[in-house]
């Protein structure tokens, strides 16, 4: 098998192909490549932008259509908006 290299956060989030952090769950929207010397690259270029950054490259082995085995380690849970509540009658209004 072939290796592929993708970047982890502090908080176990993948880096996206678009710069975005992924829980890895889409394994066709992650960053990879098969040369460490371009994922150091891209983690460079992402710690500029973030100075509180504490990534590292993990190596992975390649599945089926290039795309790495990677562990959903911290899933990403979409937060639905709430309802606004209904407001109370106070007590001036008849």
């Amino acid at each position: 098998m072939k290796t592929i290299f993708v970047i982890r956060n502090q908080n176990s989030h993948y880096l996206g192909r678009h710069g975005e952090w992924l829980d890895g769950s889409h394994v066709p929207g992650l960053f990879r490549t098969e040369h460490r010397d371009a994922a150091v690259n891209e983690l460079v270029e992402v710690n500029l932008r973030d100075f509180g950054l504490r990534g590292e490259i993990i190596v992975c082995e390649a599945a089926s259509g290039d795309y790495p085995v990677v562990e959903v380690l911290n899933p990403i849970v979409a937060i639905q908006p709430t309802q606004p509540e209904e407001s109370c009658p106070t007590e001036d209004t008849p």
